[in-house]
C-alpha cells in the first residue's frame, strides 16, 4: 500500500490518502460506475428525447437511480469522439459542482486511447481538468496514441491519479498480455472490469446485463505477476446513468467520500457485481481484505460471507487461487454449494512463496459477483496479524531511485525488502534511529519494507524503484 499523505482541495480532485488513518476504522460498501459517457464526448446520444446532452443532467439522473451512490464521467479524450479542450474543462466544474460528500459522488474523468490490434483504452482519473491528449491544441498534458509506457509514467508520477483497463478484449493491450511483467505498468493500473456495457443500450429497467466478460483477460494479468483488480462498468452512451441493469462496481471504504473512493481504488479494495446490494466480506487470518498484499507465518484462512440486500443464498462460492508471476492461470481450489458462508485453511503453500486469492459467487438467480484479489507470502519468521502503518516510521523517498532512507523510533530492529512476488531482497538488523539502503542496483518496480521487533511485524509499507 502506498503511505500518502492527506491533502483535500474543496475545489478540485487533487487527492491523497494517509492509510494509516483508516485502516482500523469501519468498512462500508458503496456501489456505483466510473466509466460512462455524456454529449461532451459521444454520449447521451438520445439527447434530442431525453433533454439531457451535458454531465450536470447526467449527474442528476444517477442520483435517481436505485442502489447507485456514485457516477464517474470518463469523456474519451480526442475529437473524432467528439471531445474539445473546452468541454473538459467545463465538464470538469460540472462535475465540481454537482459532487455531493457523503450522500453522492461526482467524479471526472477520462477514457484515454484507441481500440486496435494492439492497444486498448484506459479509463484515467486523478488529473484534475486537465485533458491528455495528442490532438494539437487539444491537449493540456501531451501523450503520443500509442505511447502506452508513457501514459502509465504519467499516473505513477502523480500521486493522485490511477487507471484501470477499460473493455480489454484478448487482442487489446497486447504488450502487457505477451509482454513479460512490467512493474511501472503495474504501479498505474489498479484492476479491469470483470464485465463491461451493455455500452448502447437504452433499457432503463435495470434488466439488460452484457453476456460477455473479460475474466480471461483478468487471470492472464494475475499469472503474469500484475496486481490488479476486479470491477464493473456500463460504459454509457445513452441516458441510462446506473438503470441500464443492476451490475456495480462495489468499493470498500470508511464513508462516501471522494477522498475514499480514490483511497480505495489505488489499493484495489473494490469488487464486480452483478447484483446491486450484494455486500461481500472476503479476508484472510481474519484482517486481510481484498487488496491487500501480506505476510504472515501461518498458513492462511480464508473467510467469505456473501450478504444480499434481498435476502438470496449463494448458490456458490469458489476459492481461486494461483503464484505470482508463473504465467499459469489461477484455478478453484475450493468451492462450497448453497450457503453464504465459506472457511478454508490453505495447507498446501510452501514457506516464502506467495499466492494470489480472489472469490467468485455465482448466485441462484445466475448472476456473478468477483472480487479483487489478496496476495499472500507465507514467511516462517513473520508475524501472524493486520498490516501496521506506524506513523512514527519515515520511509523516503518515495518513489526512491539510489537510496532509500528509513527514521525509525526503534532500536535493535529488523528490516526485510521483498520484491512483488515476496521474494526477500535485502535483510539487516539495525541498532541505530536512522538507516539507508542503496537501491541503486533493483531494478525499476514496486518493493515492500518490512520492520520487525521481536520477531513481530511493527511497520510495512509499498515504496517504488524508479
Amino acid at each position: 500500500m502506498k503511505k500518502l499523505v492527506v491533502l483535500i482541495s474543496v475545489t478540485s480532485f487533487q487527492i491523497m490518502i494517509n492509510y494509516s488513518a483508516y485502516h482500523s476504522q469501519t468498512l462500508n460498501y458503496y456501489f456505483g460506475n466510473l466509466h460512462a459517457h455524456t454529449y461532451y464526448s459521444d454520449g447521451n446520444k438520445d439527447y434530442a428525447t431525453s433533454g439531457c446532452n451535458n454531465p450536470t443532467c447526467s449527474f442528476n439522473y444517477a442520483k435517481a437511480s436505485q442502489h447507485f451512490d456514485f457516477l464517474g464521467i470518463s469523456e474519451h479524450n480526442h475529437s473524432t469522439a467528439g471531445m474539445q479542450i473546452a468541454k473538459y474543462h467545463q465538464g470538469y466544474n460540472e462535475a465540481l459542482a454537482a459532487n455531493q460528500e457523503n450522500v453522492f459522488l461526482c467524479l471526472w474523468g477520462m477514457e484515454w486511447g484507441v481500440s486496435s490490434s494492439t492497444n486498448g483504452h484506459v479509463v484515467v482519473y486523478g488529473f484534475g481538468n486537465q485533458l491528455i491528449g495528442w490532438e494539437s491544441g487539444n491537449y493540456d498534458i501531451y501523450n503520443a496514441q500509442t505511447d502506452y509506457d508513457g501514459l502509465f509514467k504519467k499516473v505513477n508520477n502523480n500521486p493522485n491519479a490511477f487507471c484501470y483497463l477499460a473493455h480489454p478484449y484478448t487482442t487489446d493491450f497486447k504488450y502487457l498480455a505477451t509482454n513479460p511483467y512490467n512493474a511501472s505498468y503495474d504501479s498505474a493500473i489498479v484492476g479491469v472490469p470483470f464485465r463491461s456495457g451493455v455500452a448502447m443500450s437504452t433499457n432503463t429497467s435495470y434488466s439488460d446485463y452484457p453476456s460477455g466478460d473479460y475474466m480471461d483477460y483478468y487471470k492472464r494479468l494475475l499469472s503474469k505477476g500484475y496486481k490488479v483488480g476486479a470491477g464493473y462498468d456500463h460504459d454509457n452512451h445513452y441516458t441510462t446513468f446506473g438503470r441500464s441493469n443492476g451490475g456495480r462496481l462495489v468499493i470498500v471504504a470508511p464513508s462516501l467520500t471522494t477522498s475514499n473512493l480514490f483511497w480505495a481504488m489505488k489499493n484495489m479494495h473494490f469488487y464486480g457485481s452483478d447484483d446491486w446490494n450484494a455486500k461481500i466480506d472476503f479476508k484472510i487470518n481474519g484482517t486481510e481484505i481484498m487488496g491487500n498484499i501480506s505476510t504472515a507465518s501461518v498458513n492462511p484462512t480464508i473467510t467469505v460471507v456473501h450478504n444480499d440486500g434481498d435476502g438470496e443464498t449463494a448458490d456458490s462460492i469458489k476459492i481461486w487461487s494461483g503464484y505470482s508471476g508463473t504465467n499459469s492461470y489461477p484455478v478453484v481450489i475450493y468451492s462450497t454449494k448453497n450457503t453464504n458462508l465459506l472457511s478454508y485453511v490453505d495447507s498446501t503453500l510452501p514457506n516464502n512463496s506467495q499466492r494470489y486469492y480472489f472469490i467468485e459467487i455465482i448466485q441462484q438467480d445466475g448472476q456473478r459477483i468477483v472480487t479483487s484479489p489478496i496476495w499472500y507470502t507465507k514467511d516462517p519468521f513473520a508475524s501472524i496479524g493486520e498490516n501496521n502503518f506506524n506513523a512514527s516510521v519515515l520511509v523516503f523517498p518515495n518513489p526512491v531511485n539510489d537510496q532509500l532512507s528509513i527514521s525509525c523510533p526503534l532500536s535493535n530492529y529488523d528490516i526485510k525488502i521483498r520484491d512483488v512476488t515476496g521474494r526477500v531482497m535485502f535483510e539487516k538488523q539495525v541498532n541505530t534511529n536512522s538507516f539507508n539502503i542503496e537501491t541503486s542496483s533493483y531494478p525499476a518496480g514496486i518493493y515492500f519494507i518490512e520492520i520487525f521487533k521481536d520477531q513481530q511485524i511493527f511497520y510495512r509499507e509499498k515504496f517504488i524503484k524508479q
